[in-house]
């Protein structure tokens, strides 16, 4: 892994302690592919300093790959195994990075071979959430090089990004912000979001409790149904009124879909609908999955605020963590206690944005208030 991504020791320390808070005794299981090794190898051996008890688990990529090959079937063996099940069962957190790294070769694959690792995060949120146990989806998983290569970035420097939100946040002043936004957007009944590049979009809160996600997973989370947080961590995210969206909002941030990068999109929304879009570039990545999309594909159905000051700004996988981006998504919202039950999920992200709750302030013009 290139020097440039950062010491593993340190990573190791940051997420041990200031993220899973993990005491003596306590039993943890790594989840890792090769690609992420030296930072889960750096885990185990800091989670044994502390004097807990951790458990490594490895899915090699050239063993994943040849079993594609000889078992294309992939539903028979796709599945979490048992033993994994029981691991999990008895352990008090996880730290979980995910694989493959060549995820370009994961998509390209034919949908009835793909579609069984399509949720293989999910899965792992509801084994973590069975077990009552905390876990920690680092996004240095993603963040490989030939999935960089599609989106145009080069590797190192994103893994570098991710490691200095990791190693460079401040989480009490993290975890201050995202409470307070969170409290403004429970209570709150209407929002509204401008910007400077012609933003100004109007929506109605329902009352939902937003899905904070600082860094860490305390009580108050495991009662909510929030078990894993991420790293880097920094967002606030609820679910709004899917009825309500209305007005036009541009983005000033790239979107790193599935399908590929896109820039500067405009939405036009009304009545809680996209009714128009425009994707100056990499239009046919929206377009292409928005096309083949299910019912309740254009609703507008969350809202999210960035609070991690020391991520810069468009960082792939991370780019609604800035501090004081926005971020608007349409589709399904379920997770966060809304009522669209569409399986997909696009976004548009905007940073220095101003944003009120009932005429409140909330953010301004990027700044946290």
């Amino acid at each position: 892994m290139p020097a440039e991504t950062g010491s593993p020791p340190a990573v190791a320390r940051a997420l041990v302690g200031s993220a899973l808070r993990l005491k003596r005794g306590e039993h943890l299981v790594v989840v890792t592919w090769n690609h992420t090794l030296p930072w889960a190898a750096a885990v185990v051996a800091e989670a044994r300093r502390v004097g807990a008890a951790p458990t490594l688990l490895l899915e090699d990529e050239s063993a994943f790959w040849r079993s594609v090959d000889l078992a294309p079937k992939t539903a028979g063996w796709a599945p979490l195994p048992r033993t994994v099940h029981a691991a999990l069962r008895r352990a008090d957190a996880l730290l979980y990075f995910p694989g493959p790294s060549d995820r370009p070769r994961l998509r390209r694959l034919l949908p009835e071979a793909r579609a069984p690792f399509l949720d293989q995060d999910d899965r792992w949120l509801r084994l973590v959430r069975a077990a009552g146990a905390r876990g920690i989806r680092c996004l240095l998983g993603y963040a490989s090089d030939p999935q960089a290569e599609v989106w145009g970035v080069p590797g190192a420097m994103w893994r570098s990004q991710l490691i200095r939100g990791i190693l460079d946040a401040e989480y009490r002043r993290l975890a201050d912000d995202a409470a307070r936004a969170a409290r403004t957007l429970a209570r709150g009944r209407e929002l509204r979001l401008t910007s400077d590049n012609g933003s100004d979009l109007r929506l109605r809160l329902r009352g939902r409790t937003p899905w904070v996600d600082d860094g860490q997973v305390g009580p108050d989370d495991l009662r909510h149904g929030r078990s894993v947080a991420t790293a880097p961590a920094g967002s606030v995210v609820v679910a709004v009124d899917e009825r309500s969206a209305s007005g036009v909002a541009v983005g000033n941030r790239p979107s790193f879909l599935a399908g590929g990068r896109v820039d500067s999109p405009q939405w036009e929304v009304e009545g809680g609908r996209l009714r128009n879009y425009w994707y100056p570039e990499g239009g046919e990545a929206f377009e292409s999955e928005f096309s083949a999309a299910p019912r309740g594909r254009e609703t507008v159905a969350l809202f999210s605020l960035g609070v991690n000051g020391a991520l810069p700004p468009g960082v792939p996988h991370a780019e609604d963590e800035e501090e004081g981006t926005v971020t608007l998504a349409i589709g399904g919202n379920t997770l966060y206690g809304g009522r669209n039950r569409c399986r997909y999920l696009s976004w548009i992200t905007i940073g220095e944005a101003t944003v009120a709750v009932d005429g409140t302030p909330l953010c301004d013009r990027g700044k946290i208030l």
